[in-house]
């Protein structure tokens, strides 16, 4: 299989962006060799490479196993045999055969420099959480592909994985959301968590002081779990997630498409499904079977994700940087706040309810607010179209203003009764029979309409009063007020 061997060799070397002339170089061959390898066509090609000294179950797969490893240098054989066995059903040999069927065909590819780590001793359940940040590229079916940043969480006892993804950078408030959800994965929250010095959780490290990040260190602080980190220029110390980073990339995103960041994450659950039920190689124990043991000692999640919030008077309560409405009601009063999923939700103090839901801004110095929380609810139609048929009641064929005001706003038939009884109250001086009648030229009433009108007639108003004043003989007459009303509610109309 020399042939294979080296076809392989040189269409990896050239996917890792080596030049044809530098691979020629490495391999010790001409250009000419190398450019004949690379113009190979894997299907139609490939059986003039095949030389086989040795009959393989695994021959019979050759060419799909090739066109991973093109696809997918660093693909796992683990991975790779998964998928050979569910393509080739027939084939009954065991991984360790492949293992070393697809060794020979590696054998002269050169490997990156290998990474020692110096692990972090930790055997006590519960006590535990390594997490590290990565990011990889991956494909989809329309061959453009795209990246995928993601959060890899491990419990040091039971290998237990958790993995978060998506389609952009990670910023503070991400990663936080990322923990949050891994509270909830666990059901639980580790005493320790370890991390690299990414800004995401160290400003600065002098002499093994470490400033932390601000607003992670708070979050640590409400969620009470300590922060450790590792020394600066050994991130390796945390072996165990470097471990769950490396399979996140070779084992579950390498060797598959993904059309959108939801496929990822739906696909993801049955990968952690898998290697939850699979025998670890150093604990030689599946992870949720230990896990089973952890939970138990780990901190309950749920106890750690509310706190208090005094709403202020206008309705507001504070969040990292931000401002969020609640229901008017809750004015001046304690309520619970809880982040979830990227959501902020406010919980009744006492009924334990949610009572308003809003996404967390990545923005600073923002007011979010729900319009409907500035609106009362709790008194009833019946009683405001009353209340506003009594308040008209002196004046022609005001009920029948109020009911074609109803009729004509029927999704916001409460807030418009609410602005006709504050239009009156506001403007009880002028001549409502006027208001009425021409209200009811409208062809659709609102609330705004009216106040249009009634802006109309105090323009008309103060030119009637500048008149008087003036020495021209020129008076306003009521005539002269419908004329200008007419017109301005033709205008309307249209």
């Amino acid at each position: 299989m020399k042939g294979v061997l080296m076809y392989h060799t040189v269409k990896t070397l050239s996917f890792n962006e080596m030049s044809q002339r530098k691979i020629a170089k490495h391999l010790k061959m001409s250009k000419t060799t190398v450019n004949k390898y690379l113009n190979l066509n894997a299907e139609e090609d490939i059986d003039k490479l095949i030389k086989v000294n040795r009959p393989s179950q695994f021959d019979v797969a050759i060419r799909f196993i090739l066109n991973q490893l093109d696809n997918f240098p660093s693909i796992r054989s683990s991975k790779l045999y998964r998928q050979v066995i569910e393509k080739y059903p027939s084939i009954t040999a065991k991984s360790r055969a492949f293992r070393k069927y697809v060794m020979r065909l590696r054998k002269n590819i050169s490997s990156k420099h290998r990474r020692f780590y110096h692990p972090v001793l930790d055997h006590i359940p519960g006590h535990q959480i390594q997490v590290d940040p990565g990011q990889s590229y991956v494909r989809s079916d329309d061959g453009k592909g795209f990246t995928v940043y993601f959060v890899a969480f491990v419990l040091s006892y039971s290998r237990k994985v958790f993995v978060h993804f998506q389609t952009t950078p990670y910023n503070t408030t991400d990663f936080i959301n990322a923990h949050l959800q891994a509270f909830q994965y666990y059901e639980g929250v580790a005493f320790e968590y370890v991390y690299d010095q990414t800004k995401l959780v160290v400003i600065k490290e002098n002499y093994r002081e470490v400033w932390l990040n601000e607003k992670f260190h708070q979050f640590a602080l409400k969620s009470g779990f300590e922060v450790r980190v590792c020394e600066g220029y050994d991130p390796e110390s945390k072996g165990k997630v470097e471990r769950v980073v490396q399979e996140v990339k070779q084992d579950f995103l390498n060797g598959d498409y993904f059309n959108n960041i939801e496929a990822v994450r739906n696909q993801s659950i049955a990968w952690l499904e898998f290697i939850g039920n699979r025998v670890h190689s150093t604990t030689n124990e599946k992870p949720d079977v230990l896990f089973l043991e952890e939970l138990t000692k780990m901190k309950p999640w749920y106890s750690i994700i509310d706190e208090e919030r005094k709403v202020d008077k206008v309705g507001l309560i504070s969040y990292y940087g931000n401002k969020y409405s609640v229901p008017f009601i809750y004015q001046q009063r304690t309520v619970l706040i809880r982040e979830s999923m990227g959501m902020l939700l406010v919980i009744d103090l006492s009924t334990k309810s949610i009572i308003a839901k809003h996404p967390v801004s990545q923005e600073k110095n923002q007011i979010i607010k729900n319009n409907n929380h500035y609106r009362d609810f709790t008194q009833d139609l019946k009683d405001l179209i009353s209340e506003a048929k009594t308040t008209l009641l002196n004046y022609n064929k005001g009920d029948l203003l109020v009911d074609k005001l109803v009729k004509d706003n029927p999704k916001i038939s409460r807030d418009q009764v609410r602005g006709l009884l504050k239009l009156h109250k506001n403007n009880q001086e002028l001549n409502w029979n006027l208001i009425i009648s021409n209200s009811l030229q409208l062809m659709q009433i609102r609330a705004s309409r009216v106040e249009n009108i009634i802006t109309e007639l105090k323009r008309i108003s103060l030119l009637e009063e500048i008149n008087k004043t003036s020495k021209e003989k020129n008076k306003i007459t009521t005539s002269s007020i419908q004329r200008s009303l007419d017109v301005y509610l033709e205008v309307l109309n249209d």
